[in-house]
């Protein structure tokens, strides 16, 4: 995945969950945490970025805001910002997983051919957790796991639909 894919989801504004790319530094000190240059770029280009990304992408754009970051200092950067509950993962099926904000709980599809990504409307996931409660009595709580399946790009490329369209 590129950080200049247009499949990629970015953000058309300059606020993600209340918190603007300026707010960083508060961001990490209102969660107790160090702000320190490393954690301020990673934060930074993950609210710049605006949506999940995983983390060999987030160090790239991480570098952009400062030059010399290094992939080991991402991922334990990550891993600091979970503890304090200012990012979360998804497991997003075969591949590596993804980082978002903390306040991101929204289902989240991956293209198995061109590993884009884009966010499911909380609408349509609001009647599929609706729909599944009401047939089998069991209330869903989607977030922490990716859909898999193939984006309209890749279906109008050529790619074979997904073996099991339509079925759960």
């Amino acid at each position: 995945m590129d950080a200049n894919d247009e499949s990629v989801t970015r953000l058309d504004v300059e606020t993600v969950d209340g918190w603007t790319i300026g707010d960083a530094q508060a961001i990490l000190r209102t969660h107790n945490c160090r702000a320190t240059g490393p954690r301020v770029a990673v934060l930074t280009a993950l609210l710049r970025h605006g949506g999940p990304i995983d983390a060999g992408e987030l160090t790239t754009l991480a570098q952009a805001e400062a030059a010399g970051i290094h992939e080991a200092t991402v991922y334990r950067t990550i891993s600091v910002l979970s503890d304090r509950g200012i990012v979360t993962h998804v497991h997003a099926g075969h591949g590596p997983s993804l980082v978002r904000l903390g306040g991101d709980h929204g289902l989240v599809a991956v293209c198995r051919d061109c590993g884009g990504i884009t966010s499911v409307p909380a609408d349509t996931v609001g009647r599929f957790v609706s729909e599944a409660r009401d047939a089998i009595g069991f209330t869903l709580e989607p977030g922490h796991f990716a859909l898999e399946g193939v984006c309209g790009q890749c279906i109008q490329n050529g790619s074979e639909q997904p073996e099991d369209q339509g079925q759960l």
